[in-house]
């Protein structure tokens, strides 16, 4: 086996690679095409620095990459492997590289809940669970309530005057997450309203006069051209209580009844802070998806970081 940073003409079989684990693991092959390329071009990655591909007689039966997760000691790292393969040929070359390029810190990767030959792989690794996250799903085909909005509440649509603005309260929002992630508003703007098929009309806005007191950013379901993905549904700190996030769902399931997408999917920690998952399920929805993260702290054979 051989151990390479990628070539450009790699993406190919890079994607065919990420998509046989996706659809081992979760059912579902659903690593998309422009979400890739996007994911290649970020600034603040280095494919030859930051991306490992191995290769058994020619052929792809591993990936990884990494990034540092921005004023943490933690490294987003993500490992995919041929489910064809013995994952323990494989899955440690991967994890020592990770050990390498990290240097210090913890090194997070993931896995469907469900799939013990990966789970069992990383703890034999030495990694350990440390949360859940939540694909959850609601037929619309019926369900329909109507949204009961706080006093002085108005929806209107985004546009792109509002992008600074839904930016700040995103990343305020996040703050009060399990994980808080910042990133910059240029790196914001390249995985929302600069994506392939963006529509700002799906993006719902809740405003007490001029103050933004909460949103709910959609799209189409990556996967399922039958479904809306509810991709961020927050709401600022002082505005909660009071049925705000509730309205907001409720509100974007019937704009993508009138789209006509007969499903509603999402994404979220199973461990909410906010209470997120208690919010959803008195909505109807329920999880079909289990994503569990594990960590360990990196294990440096040179015991320094090429950064």
């Amino acid at each position: 086996m051989s151990l390479r940073p990628p070539r450009d003409d790699d993406f190919d079989e890079i994607l065919a690679l990420m998509n046989r684990h996706q659809l081992a693991a979760f059912g579902e092959a659903d690593v998309v095409a422009d979400e890739l390329r996007t994911w290649f071009a970020t600034p603040t990655l280095d494919p030859d620095r930051d991306i490992r591909l191995l290769a058994r007689d020619g052929s792809l039966v591993g990936y990884a990459d990494t990034e540092h997760a921005a004023a943490t000691d933690r490294w987003w790292s993500d490992v995919k492997v041929d489910p064809e393969v013995e994952i323990d040929d494989v899955l440690p070359k991967l994890v020592a590289w990770l050990d390498e390029r990290t240097g210090s810190g913890i090194v997070r990767v993931w896995s469907a809940a469900g799939d013990g030959r990966v789970v069992d792989a990383y703890t034999r690794l030495g990694f350990a669970p440390h949360r859940h996250s939540y694909r959850m799903e609601m037929s619309l085909d019926g369900n329909e309530r109507e949204s009961s909005w706080p006093r002085g509440i108005c929806v209107r649509e985004f546009t792109l005057d509002d992008a600074v603005g839904v930016y700040e309260a995103t990343v305020e929002v996040w703050r009060d997450a399990s994980d808080p992630i910042e990133e910059s508003f240029d790196e914001w703007r390249r995985w929302t309203t600069e994506r392939e098929g963006f529509d700002p009309s799906l993006w719902l806005l809740a405003l007490d006069g001029d103050d933004l007191a909460g949103m709910s950013l959609c799209r189409q379901d990556d996967t399922d051209s039958t479904a809306g993905y509810v991709a961020i549904l927050g709401v600022r700190r002082q505005w909660r209580r009071q049925g705000l996030g509730e309205a907001l769902l409720l509100h974007s399931f019937d704009a993508f009844r009138e789209r006509g997408y007969t499903r509603a999917t999402l994404g979220v920690d199973a461990s909410s802070p906010t209470g997120a998952t208690r919010l959803y399920e008195r909505a109807g929805m329920s999880v079909y998806r289990d994503t569990v993260f594990l960590e360990r702290a990196a294990r440096p054979t040179s015991g320094t970081r090429a950064d």
